[in-house]
């Protein structure tokens, strides 16, 4: 309407783009602007995509995920690349608050198996261009896992992202190990049958069991222990005649050696983390860790380091190889 209360009606809608028609309106009241706009299927759909693409970064809970080099012992010490496990350190301190109130409302069980669960789809996908040789360590938060669903679990996470399982290390709370269910065993045996390492977590920083450990391994169920060197730290109380305070606990390293010698008599690996320090270092290969990984070795890297690390490393292998090939020759 004009200022006559008069209905203007804009035939012309060259102004409003060439897909864009419609009349736009207003009384004398003060309404509200009304427009009747017929949008082309075209900017329809590109609308569409992009809400669904930011409703799902809104619905997920993980932020991008950071990788640790996996380092295994050679002549030289830990020096040979065999892949990366996923940095849990921050990975709960980093999701959105709004997830983590959006989850209050689920028991804890439920909150831990759709982490896990999302976690697994997200480094499945993004570990699928690794190279053959690299494999993928996954910490789980479940206490429960695994269960008897788990393996449909992971095979729906497989297919969708390409990754074999024959490259895939699980590691399972100590609680989830010792699940003397059936259907809880058969999903051990069926995960090593199809290559999968099986690794618990937590050795020596909470309640440990041997005898289950034993159990274990006897039963071909089990491959190894995850042990974190924090343990190994002194206090800042500690005192020595020296006045300073160490660096590590001596009792505490006698005593994780000793326990750790009883892991590999049971003939599992150990698998050190937070080797951060050249004396943490050196207890790692005194012992006779199997693998390793901290900032002494290499940080917390993204997800384009860590390709770029393995491009590197296979770049160097194939040369290797071509000059190998070359001398035979």
């Amino acid at each position: 309407m004009d200022d006559a209360g008069q209905d203007v009606s804009f035939a012309d809608a060259a102004s409003f783009g060439p897909e864009v028609t419609g009349t736009v309106t207003r009384d004398r009241r003060d309404d509200p602007v009304r427009s009747d706009t017929n949008i082309s299927p075209t900017n329809a759909t590109m609308f569409a995509t992009t809400l669904r693409s930011r409703r799902a970064r809104q619905k997920s809970a993980l932020p991008p995920l950071r990788w640790l080099p996996r380092m295994a012992a050679g002549r030289a010490g830990m020096e040979k690349l065999i892949g990366a496990q996923v940095d849990m350190s921050q990975l709960w301190l980093a999701i959105p608050r709004r997830t983590v109130r959006r989850s209050r409302r689920k028991p804890l069980e439920q909150q831990q198996r759709e982490f896990d669960l999302e976690l697994l789809q997200v480094a499945c996908t993004q570990a699928a261009g690794w190279p053959d040789g690299m494999r993928l360590m996954v910490s789980l938060e479940d206490d429960q896992a695994p269960d008897a669903a788990f393996n449909s679990r992971l095979n729906g996470v497989l297919d969708q992202s390409g990754f074999p399982i024959s490259r895939l290390d699980l590691v399972f709370q100590e609680s989830g190990i010792a699940q003397e269910e059936r259907e809880v065993c058969y999903t051990l045996a069926s995960l090593r049958d199809r290559g999968v390492q099986i690794f618990t977590n937590g050795f020596g920083s909470s309640v440990s069991s041997l005898t289950l450990l034993r159990e274990r391994a006897i039963s071909g169920l089990l491959d190894g222990v995850q042990f974190d060197l924090a343990v190994l730290s002194a206090s800042s109380l500690t005192w020595n005649p020296q006045g300073d305070v160490p660096e590590l606990d001596e009792g505490a390293v006698v005593f994780y050696r000793a326990a750790l010698e009883a892991v590999k008599a049971l003939g599992l690996c150990i698998r050190a983390t937070g080797v951060d320090t050249p004396k943490q270092l050196e207890f790692v290969q005194k012992t006779g860790c199997s693998e390793a990984s901290g900032l002494i070795l290499a940080g917390a890297e993204t997800t384009a380091q860590i390709n770029e690390r393995f491009a590197s490393v296979e770049g160097r292998s194939k040369r290797r190889r071509m000059t190998r090939t070359a001398e035979g020759l």
